[in-house]
């Protein structure tokens, strides 16, 4: 192609990108590649298979670009986008790589920033937007990090920081809920009132009329009334039958509360009804209509409303009733519902009311049959206030074996790690907590990070407790290095109290963070046929196995060779989960290099 033209069409491709028409972009793109290839092309096409919501082709060729492209912050940042689009964890890593090469890239740290505030990780997102701030000044920016410090609980940071940031205006939600949580609820009910007549929101709305009933309760009664005789939305008149009952008027909040069930059933509605129906002693009319609620939220295997509604359900008839009646009221109406929150909803019945040990145990087992998570946390922590260490340790290991979000492996951890049952005795289990935890760090939120300290902390404790020094240090230099820069279990100086005593009390103080490791003799590995049968491999995942045991670790490229195909990270991913259910640790990853994801074979 004449060189003249081409530079035209590279121009045009960019043109058409930026008006969003990203086909057509596409087309040229594609059509320029099959001349001399251009980097910047490469970008731009992979850039336009994104926006075309083309996910499998765009993380490919984004994942081609980040070999021969290492070091570009943009690929990076864009794999960061498409992974997080499919709900891959692994897009965090993405993220922070691309804010580590280029630490002003506003994009990628807007994208990493909006990944944390989505996951709710406040924590994190702190550093990110004081970054992103400092560079940017956009008001958008300085309301994002406003809703970080009042997430965080720190308020008092969100309104010094809208003082000395002038483009942001004190009709902000974000400065509203800031005075809010400083308690300054006259400042706020006003900016709210003004916000509202701008913009008619009934969000807004809503939060005006919290704020007015924290100083001014006859006014707010009085704002509420007005507002009801123009319409007001269910959460608006949800808040106005809670204010009654705070007030004690239960038949006015009773009224309410019935116009706006005959509207909608949410759960959370009816079960206020309820209660008010109690409050006022219609107690028969209060027992139907809990049960009716049960029956209806069973009925549509709502999970979510079933864990909200089934608890108060449970109370409510122990304290109206003794424990038989009250058991088989529970029973006729929870009964044949094999819903995990209704087996361990069962179970908590035998414990807290009945007493029960056995009937409590055979509850939360079944559970645990039911759902290994859902169900097996509360049966293992059961049988840990029951002192069954053997037992609880062969569920939880079980649970870690395979966990597989990030997020539920934190929920896991802050169970293990909680003083109240003491599982952080069980040093099996806190081995493979640490190994499960390091395995997920890349993915893991700041709570996640934080549990990985406090575990690398405990085991530190111990081994100082055996006088292994050198374990001691190693595994304090490692808490550190993992720790996220917010905490709130644990901090820097836990650590270094430990390193003083491990350091005064070692006879030699040998180097531990570089010094090589005995290896240890491998048993005999089992017949891939055997592996293949017992886990139910495919003829592509059997390969992968014969080629992994030899080589011991590969690249995704590598694999791609091996396969004949670009789709090897949802076989990998497939390959580690059929193992992990069977609690066989088989296959890890080890990060990301120049040719993709690095796989090793961990298995015999």
């Amino acid at each position: 192609m004449i060189p003249g033209l081409q530079k035209e069409q590279e121009k045009e491709a960019f043109r058409l990108f930026e008006e969003g028409r990203y086909q057509e972009s596409l087309q040229l793109c594609t059509a320029q590649a099959q001349g001399k290839p251009d980097s910047a092309l490469e970008v731009l096409a992979a850039t336009n298979l994104f926006y075309l919501s083309r996910l499998d082709d765009a993380e490919s060729a984004f994942r081609d670009l980040a070999r021969k492209m290492p070091d570009s912050s943009y690929v990076h940042s864009y794999l960061g986008k498409v992974l997080e689009a499919r709900h891959d964890e692994d897009a965090v890593a993405e993220y922070a790589r691309a804010v580590h090469l280029d630490p002003k890239n506003q994009e990628a740290l807007r994208s990493y920033a909006e990944f944390h505030l989505a996951r709710k990780d406040y924590y994190a997102a702190m550093p990110v937007l004081r970054s992103l701030t400092s560079l940017s000044k956009k008001a958008g920016d300085i309301q994002a990090l406003m809703q970080a410090y009042i997430e965080t609980g720190e308020a008092e940071e969100a309104l010094a920081l809208r003082t000395f940031s002038p483009g942001v205006t004190e009709t902000t939600p974000e400065y509203i809920d800031a005075l809010l949580q400083t308690g300054n609820y006259p400042l706020a009910a006003e900016f709210a009132c003004r916000l509202y007549r701008q913009t008619k929101d009934p969000l807004i709305l809503r939060t005006y009329l919290n704020a007015l009933a924290q100083y001014d309760i006859p006014a707010a009664l009085a704002a509420y009334t007005a507002r009801i005789r123009k319409g007001i939305d269910n959460e608006i008149l949800y808040d106005y039958a809670l204010l009654l009952k705070r007030c004690g008027d239960y038949l006015r909040a009773l009224e309410v509360a019935a116009a706006l069930t005959s509207a909608s059933r949410e759960p959370v509605y009816l079960l206020l009804e309820c209660e008010l129906l109690s409050l006022t002693g219609q107690d028969s009319r209060a027992l139907d209509t809990y049960e009716r609620l049960v029956r209806e939220v069973l009925a549509k295997n709502d999970t979510g409303a079933i864990g909200l509604v089934l608890p108060v359900y449970r109370r409510y008839l122990v304290d109206r009733f003794t424990v038989t009646p009250a058991l088989d009221r529970f029973q006729r109406t929870v009964a044949g519902d094999i819903n995990v929150v209704s087996l361990v909803e069962t179970a908590r019945f035998y414990e807290d009311a009945a007493k029960d040990p056995a009937e409590t145990r055979s509850w939360y087992y079944r559970a645990y049959r039911a759902d290994f998570m859902a169900g097996g946390l509360p049966y293992a922590q059961f049988l840990a206030s029951r002192k069954d260490e053997r037992e609880c340790e062969k569920v939880m290991l079980y649970i870690l074996a395979n966990t597989r979000k990030s997020t539920d492996l934190a929920r896991v951890a802050a169970i293990i790690l909680d003083e109240r049952f003491e599982m952080f005795r069980l040093k099996r289990l806190m081995d493979q907590l640490v190994k499960r935890l390091t395995e997920q760090q890349a993915s893991l939120n700041s709570e996640g990070l934080e549990q990985l300290a406090v575990t690398f902390f405990i085991i530190a404790s111990n081994a100082l407790a055996d006088a292994d020094f050198a374990a001691c240090k190693y595994y304090c230099l490692s808490g550190m290095d993992v720790m996220p820069s917010h905490t709130r279990a644990i901090q820097l100086e836990d650590y270094l109290r430990l390193l003083r005593i491990g350091k005064a009390g070692a006879v030699a103080d040998l180097p531990v963070m570089h010094a090589r490791r005995p290896r240890k003799t491998a048993p005999e590995p089992e017949p891939v046929q055997a592996l293949a049968e017992k886990l139910g491999l495919s003829d592509q995942e059997q390969q992968i196995i014969v080629f992994l045991r030899s080589h011991r670790r590969a690249t995704e490229a590598d694999l791609r060779v091996l396969l004949g195909t670009r789709r090897v990270a949802g076989i990998m991913n497939r390959l580690m989960q059929k193992s992990s259910l069977q609690g066989i640790d088989l296959i890890s990853k080890q990060g990301v290099g120049k040719d993709g994801e690095v796989y090793e074979y961990s298995g015999t």
